[in-house]
């Protein structure tokens, strides 16, 4: 799968010098002639942006993925059976443990991680940054504190089915129906993507619950398709656990985490799916198809065989693609778009590549996000604007209010609205979704 380009420097470095031992064979650090640029490239807006019609650059670059560009498709035979006959090597030196093979191949987390946090409880109370350039970041500053309070996240650490512990990040949104859960790219872990979280509920106006991967930043236990596919199962579990009904979730994949987001999606009720630049499938990621190609070879044990999970998706599914993606290209998107059982119109972005679709597609990208996000969305009968009567029931905190009529004023979360009484127009108050009925007939 493809990686990017990740600082690899001790703690709080100014810049980069050299790549440790572990990741060495990975990547290379980044020169200082190159900060510059990296930063120019960055995804999206670091800064707030409520209302903003552009997206600023960060001073931090979130880490980027690159790769060596993938095979070109009219590679001969022999050179596919040569890589086919290589891979079998490699399978057998890792004692046939296809999830070792992939996690050399497929996932790159930054070393040392972006952040770290504490783990004496579950909550977490505070994100520690390992990297001078974040630690100074004003944008990134002011989310260290995990409060919830005054747009910052509040998070949690989860225990997976596979027993990783990896952390998660809320970012609620007040008023906003549907709940977005983030999937990152590869080489980059929750710590680098935090403005971006914020920035996307900010522009799209949902809730984001971003989640680690294994291996990554402060989680546990190592990155391997089964463990990241776990992880992704926790963080739907945690959506659930705050309030969220699976028919609010989008799931939205970045890259090689198109592969869990498929994966889930295919097992679990959602209300859409969202695959930015994803991969077909491990193995395409890597090389492409033709005689004796690893892709026929081993594709019984492809990882992450998302264009084979978009025939079991029933939500509707987008994909955005760069049509100068030289890492995944544009026919990985157009392989799931094909197979998807509910293909939104996709957005192929002309020009665009890997690293840089946000920048290419500019404005554009949250608009047409944002349209899809409202075409998936079911009608809330509570948004504010529909005027719809509702009459409380239930209610045994004051039960005189049982059976008055109410207008619903706001929507507070996905559980509570603040309704007025029609009786009393100035008496407004909280109640819980469950203690309103409609009204027959009534509007």
């Amino acid at each position: 799968a493809p990686r990017n380009r990740a600082h690899t420097s001790a703690k709080n470095p100014v810049l980069p010098q050299a790549a440790n031992t572990r990741s060495s064979r990975r990547r290379r650090a980044v020169p200082e002639p190159q900060t510059k640029k990296m930063a120019a490239e960055a995804p999206i807006a670091a800064q707030p942006m409520e209302g903003d019609a552009t997206l600023a650059h960060t001073t931090f670059t979130p880490i980027q993925e690159q790769r060596p560009s993938p095979a070109s498709e009219d590679q001969g035979c022999a050179n596919n059976c040569l890589i086919s006959t290589a891979l079998a090597g490699i399978l057998c030196s890792k004692r046939c443990d296809v999830g070792r093979v992939v996690a050399d191949f497929a996932f790159f987390p930054p070393d040392p991680p972006t952040y770290s946090v504490p783990t004496e409880d579950d909550d977490i109370q505070r994100i520690d940054f390992n990297y001078r350039e974040l630690d100074c970041d004003p944008a990134y500053a002011s989310l260290r504190r995990t409060d919830g309070v005054a747009g910052r996240c509040s998070g949690r650490l989860l225990t997976t089915k596979r027993g990783s512990r990896t952390p998660c990040f809320y970012f609620a949104r007040p008023g906003a129906d549907a709940c977005l859960l983030y999937l990152h790219a590869n080489a980059t872990d929750c710590g680098a993507m935090l403005p971006t979280y914020a920035a996307f509920s900010r522009r799209l106006d949902v809730h984001v619950l971003a989640g680690e991967y294994s291996g990554y930043g402060p989680a546990t236990k190592s990155a391997t398709p089964r463990n990241v596919e776990a992880d992704a199962e926790a963080l739907y579990d945690e959506a659930l656990r705050l309030g969220f009904a699976a028919d609010q979730l989008i799931l939205y994949g970045q890259s090689v985490g198109s592969g869990p987001a498929c994966y889930l999606a295919a097992r679990r009720p959602c209300r859409g799916v969202v695959l930015h630049s994803p991969i077909a499938s491990g193995i395409r990621a890597l090389v492409a198809p033709g005689c004796c190609s690893p892709v026929y070879v081993y594709g019984c044990l492809d990882p992450f065989n998302n264009a084979r999970e978009a025939k079991r998706i029933k939500a509707p599914v987008y994909v955005v693609h760069g049509t100068r993606d030289d890492e995944v290209p544009i026919e990985h998107g157009k392989m799931i778009v094909a197979n998807a059982q509910q293909a939104h119109e996709p957005f192929w972005v002309a020009g665009a590549g890997h690293n840089d679709l946000l920048e290419v597609a500019g404005d554009a990208f949250f608009v047409r996000l944002k349209a899809f996000l409202l075409a998936v969305g079911k009608k809330d009968d509570f948004a504010v604007g529909t005027r719809q009567r509702r009459r409380i029931t239930g209610l045994t905190a004051r039960p005189e209010l049982n059976g008055a009529l109410v207008d619903v004023v706001t929507v507070e979360s996905a559980q509570r609205v603040r309704v007025r009484l029609v009786a009393e127009p100035h008496t407004e108050f909280a109640v819980k979704r469950e203690n309103l009925e409609d009204v027959a007939g009534g509007s």
